[in-house]
């Protein structure tokens, strides 16, 4: 008995289907399928990546006949892909390129205070761009399963196995671990693609990098003379304003070399431990009216090469110009002390009847004077620095005097604190200051923090107005800081003292404390110098362009949220799971187009082999008896490699039809 089946499109090579194919009187292409037939007589059929007959050439996959046939499903499927990939290497390209792209302000400020929903939005939109990737794979499988059922066919395993792979079902068969590998991997790309996707496309903390110019003040230039009363006047008289600073500079100073937190201010700018000697190069104009005789700002002297972008917080660095000096301190030896100045010391006490001053003659007790000198030459200062006389009250003769002397290219700074007061520790030590210029970093954030320094190669003159004002700074330090009963520099060393050693002072401590203390006086001194000359806007404009440095390292750093780029090979890998499944779904498509390229109309009868109604009423057809003889292992196994095809059954209409080849 025979029975005939049309295919549902007439093949245009019909030499292709010469063992099986025939003609009736209306010309329709018929498969006689001869049901008397054993299973014996059937041929092996080779079959393809996905189950089709036949592999296309590559002259079929570009012609033009073939791209006109892609209009279509095939199309949209390839397109989508193609779309979502361009989106997602794009956006990678645009990273690489740019190294970070900041989202709007807008965005920026409400995603900093909804950082959860944030989450939530960009989990959903990377489940949405997964979906689509695998939805497109899965309907191209599928399209693909159909188109190769009306064409040559495929296997029964094929068919059934590539169903489940566009359903991302498991396949376990030992007897083709082929399927069952490609069907764990679709798995596993269409579940982690979404987490590439969000990695993608999350928005985080970034920071845009803005780079700054600008110039400062070189205070080892030649212009800078005492000649100039600008100058002159900032050697003398510019610590005026400064007097409690000179004091909390240096115990700030011993405090960070103690390991504990300690900022002070400056013009309304908060260093940490130390001001490094710099000038605060700011965005903003400083107010300098309450410290600088006729001065009312320090004018902005840096500004970024382009405009800033706007964001959450911001910080900037450069590099600049610093002030500093190596300090050593020794005890005096006495009179027998060669290497240092010749010194003068006299203490003593005054009644109250032998005072001039009605103040001190009022006074319950009578007043200890202390008289520290030197014959050393005196400074070029209208104040005298190589001597000082203190005035406590008998009984709390806890007094500091310092007197400063030249010596080379060093000063000597002489410290007197007497034998039996408070500060006895101290009483008699000599410091050599040597005065260095620096090149420092310098980190602008809610404090201003030296981070690094960097010695240059240059000689100080000790007489110069940078070395000069540093001096008078010095001087002022100990003078101003004496009351009659105590000195604040005093308690000051005396506290980290107590701090390191206990009630039991070492030498070793007393030494280093005092020169840390003086070493952080000495930048401080050089700060207030720059800003005295900055705020003179006059002075400044009139300096020549050598009397100028330009800043160098300058960055602006604007914290923002957007996207910025990772490691090329971590993002990568991120990308990749998208991008196999893009390349299976194209390869699917393009192989079930070129391979059945005798079949005209690509859309034909709707069949959807992933619908089990579909599946059934296409089986019950009656196109596939005797193919399953049981439902056990050993005859389903014996079927698994049985073509079928999509065929037109008279009075059915489509259903699944066995090939016999």
């Amino acid at each position: 008995m025979t029975t005939a089946y049309t295919r549902l499109d007439d093949p245009s090579d019909a030499e292709h289907y010469s063992p099986f194919l025939n003609r009736t009187s209306d010309g329709d292409a018929q498969i006689l399928v001869d049901d008397s037939k054993g299973e014996e007589e059937e041929k092996p059929v080779a079959f393809g990546s996905f189950g089709h007959r036949r592999t296309p050439s590559l002259r079929k996959i570009f012609s033009l006949r073939f791209l006109r046939r892609l209009v279509g499903w095939p199309g949209v499927a390839i397109l989508g892909q193609l779309i979502l990939q361009t989106l997602a290497w794009g956006f990678f390209a645009l990273l690489q390129v740019k190294g970070a792209i900041a989202a709007p302000y807008k965005l920026v400020t409400w995603a900093y205070a909804n950082p959860h929903t944030l989450q939530w939005i960009t989990t959903q939109v990377s489940i949405i761009l997964s979906f689509f990737s695998t939805l497109l794979l899965s309907w191209a499988i599928r399209q693909s399963i159909t188109l190769h059922l009306r064409g040559d066919g495929m296997s029964l395993v094929a068919f059934i196995s590539y169903i489940r792979i566009s359903s991302r079902a498991l396949i376990l068969n030992r007897r083709n671990l082929k399927l069952s590998a490609m069907a764990v991997l679709i798995i596993i790309l269409t579940g982690v693609q979404t987490a590439g996707w969000s990695a993608l496309i999350s928005p985080q903390t970034i920071v845009k990098d803005t780079p700054l110019i600008g110039q400062e003040l070189d205070v080892t230039s030649s212009f800078l003379t005492r000649k100039d009363p600008t100058v002159d006047s900032c050697v003398e008289y510019g610590m005026n304003g400064f007097m409690i600073g000179q004091t909390e500079s240096g115990y700030t100073a011993l405090k960070g070399k103690l390991g504990y937190p300690a900022t002070f201010m400056v013009m309304d700018q908060v260093f940490n431990v130390t001001t490094g000697g710099i000038l605060p190069l700011t965005l903003q104009p400083i107010s300098t009216r309450t410290y600088f005789l006729g001065a009312t700002a320090m004018p902005i002297s840096i500004k970024p090469k382009w405009d800033l972008p706007r964001g959450l917080a911001a910080t900037y660095s450069l590099v600049q110009q610093g002030f500093t000096a190596d300090v050593s301190c020794r005890p005096w030896q006495g009179d027998t002390d060669q290497s240092a100045p010749p010194l003068n010391l006299d203490t003593g006490i005054m009644t109250q009847s032998s005072l001039d001053d009605q103040k001190f003659r009022n006074s319950a007790n009578n007043i200890t004077f202390a008289f520290l000198s030197s014959d050393c030459p005196n400074m070029d200062v209208e104040f005298p620095l190589n001597h000082s006389q203190i005035y406590t009250t008998t009984g709390f003769p806890n007094y500091i005097s310092m007197i400063a002397c030249p010596a080379g290219d060093s000063i000597e700074l002489i410290f007197n604190a007497g034998s039996n007061g408070t500060y006895y520790f101290l009483d008699t030590t000599i410091c050599t200051v040597k005065p260095r210029i620096t090149r420092v970093r310098v980190s602008y954030s809610d404090t201003i923090n030296i981070t690094s320094a960097v010695y240059a190669d240059t000689n100080l003159d000790i007489t110069g107005p940078a070395t000069m004002a540093a001096t008078q700074a010095l001087f002022y330090m100990a003078f101003y800081s004496q009351g009659v009963m105590s000195n604040t520099m005093g308690e000051q060393l005396l506290s980290s003292i107590l701090d390191v050693d206990g009630i039991y002072y070492s030498e070793k401590t007393i030494l280093q404390s005092l020169e840390t203390y003086v070493r952080g006086v000495t930048e401080f001194s050089s700060t207030i110098f720059r800003a005295c000359l900055s705020s003179n806007k006059t002075f400044m404009e009139s300096l020549p362009s050598s009397a100028k440095m330009n800043i160098s390292e300058g960055m602006h750093y604007t914290q923002t949220i957007g996207w910025k780029r990772t490691a090329a090979g971590i993002t990568l890998l991120q990308l990749l799971p998208g991008a196999i499944i893009a390349f299976v779904t194209i390869y699917a498509v393009v192989v079930a187009v070129a391979s059945t390229h005798h079949i005209e109309d690509l859309r034909g009868d709707y069949f959807d082999p992933s619908d089990p109604m579909h599946l059934v009423a296409a089986s019950a057809a009656g196109g596939m008896d005797h193919v399953f003889k049981s439902i056990t292992e050993k005859d389903l196994d014996a079927a698994a490699d049985i073509n079928v095809y999509l065929g037109n059954i008279p009075g059915r209409g489509p259903g699944l039809v066995r090939s016999r080849a």
